[in-house]
């Protein structure tokens, strides 16, 4: 589960609104803010965890802080008010095949953010925010997170809202620090198991049969009741109902009732007239019918011209395909646009290791901090968590793992 997004500037404490002109103190040594740590009951329940593990993974966390704050880049905090807080991250719920939350080694984060020292007039008085309170753009350690999610790929179209631990395979990009990149993620781990295994294509394929057969009965059960209630409105019984109704309301009309009985006579044939296009063969209603069935013949027929082997085979996504067959087959053979659809491979985590035991980090919304234009000179933010990442020790976050 992730809580910070990456993509955006989040605010840890209090922002504070103020109107007049903010003066930065660049030169200035920082304050490291009180350390927080977050579990809530739902994520403890969600994991299984016990009070004794949860209280092990957050000292797990701060010997992670310890080494942050160690990095020259952060040390001493010139410039900014440093701030590092964990927390016990979610899970699920559990997608078919996925093991239960008490089965996996705890996950969570360790954020990390440098918050500008400034100072403000408020209220006729000088005060900053050095304690509490700022906007910066946080940098953040996700701690034994191996869902797809984390690497901010997107969904294949046609999944829909379906629980499924799939994803399409990061894309792997230029390193930092000497960090791999996978996605939106910078990589440390310490075993050589892979983080994702293939995901069989008729698995890939069952969403999509599974939505497609619920569109297709669903508007073929709402066309036949429609057809059916039509039929019945068009019976002389009902047409006689339908008369003596205007008849009482124009009853109590007076003088108007004529004109009424004359609109109803008229409009009563225009209304048949507009349901038997809509209801009738040929017409939206039944066009949208058949157009859902052959949807899911269409898939039907995929699945069913696969063999044995194929739907146990890995497969692959090509979002830009047209036909399904295209966009979901066989990654043997495929072209490079479509690329591998994977699963996690929760057979990476060590069972004999603590729950508690870190296994892999993942160093989370820092791409941002990458691109040239948020390169500000501000002591904050992206400019000092590049500063962090190029310094920090990576060889002792390596020796912190899979302890």
């Amino acid at each position: 589960m992730r809580l910070l997004p990456p993509l955006v500037a989040v605010c840890a404490c209090v922002v504070a609104t103020v109107s007049a002109q903010v003066r930065y103190r660049p030169t200035e040594t920082g304050p490291w803010r009180a350390w927080s740590f977050t579990a809530t009951p739902t994520t403890r329940q969600q994991r299984g965890a016990t009070a004794a593990e949860v209280q092990a993974f957050q000292t797990r966390l701060q010997e992670l802080a310890a080494i942050v704050k160690r990095a020259p880049g952060v040390t001493p905090p010139i410039g900014f008010a440093g701030e590092l807080f964990g927390s016990l991250d979610g899970y699920g719920p559990a997608a078919p095949g996925q093991p239960a939350g008490r089965a996996v080694p705890l996950a969570g984060h360790l954020g990390f953010g440098a918050f500008p020292l400034i100072e403000f007039e408020r209220g006729g008085k000088l005060v900053n925010e050095d304690l509490k309170g700022g906007e910066t753009e946080l940098l953040v350690f996700a701690v034994n997170q191996i869902d797809g999610h984390i690497y901010g790929t997107s969904r294949p179209q046609g999944w829909g809202d379906t629980q499924l631990d799939a994803f399409v395979e990061p894309e792997s990009g230029a390193a930092t620090a000497g960090l791999p990149r996978l996605g939106d993620v910078f990589v440390v781990t310490k075993n050589t198991r892979p983080l994702w295994v293939p995901f069989p294509l008729a698995d890939a394929l069952q969403p999509i049969a599974a939505s497609r057969r619920t569109i297709y009965e669903s508007q073929r059960d709402s066309y036949a009741k429609q057809v059916a209630e039509f039929t019945a409105w068009k019976t002389p019984a009902a047409r006689a109902a339908r008369k003596a109704e205007w008849q009482k309301s124009a009853a109590l009309m007076g003088a108007k009732g004529a004109e009424f009985l004359a609109t109803m006579e008229k409009t009563d044939p225009q209304i048949e007239a507009e349901n038997g296009k809509r209801l009738g063969p040929g017409g939206p209603e039944e066009k949208g019918v058949r157009e859902a069935e052959r949807e899911l013949q269409e898939v039907d027929g995929v699945l069913a011209a696969l063999s044995p082997d194929d739907r146990r085979a890995p497969s692959c996504y090509d979002g830009k395909a047209a036909a399904l067959s295209a966009r979901f087959r066989l990654k043997a053979g495929a072209p490079a646009s479509c690329r591998a659809l994977v699963r996690p491979n929760w057979d990476y985590f060590d069972p004999k290791l603590p729950r508690s035991a870190p296994q892999v980090l993942m160093i989370d919304a820092y791409t941002r901090c990458l691109r040239p234009d948020t390169r500000s000179t501000v002591r904050g933010g992206c400019t000092v968590n590049r500063a962090l990442v190029d310094s920090m020790d990576w060889d002792a976050v390596r020796a912190w793992l899979d302890r």
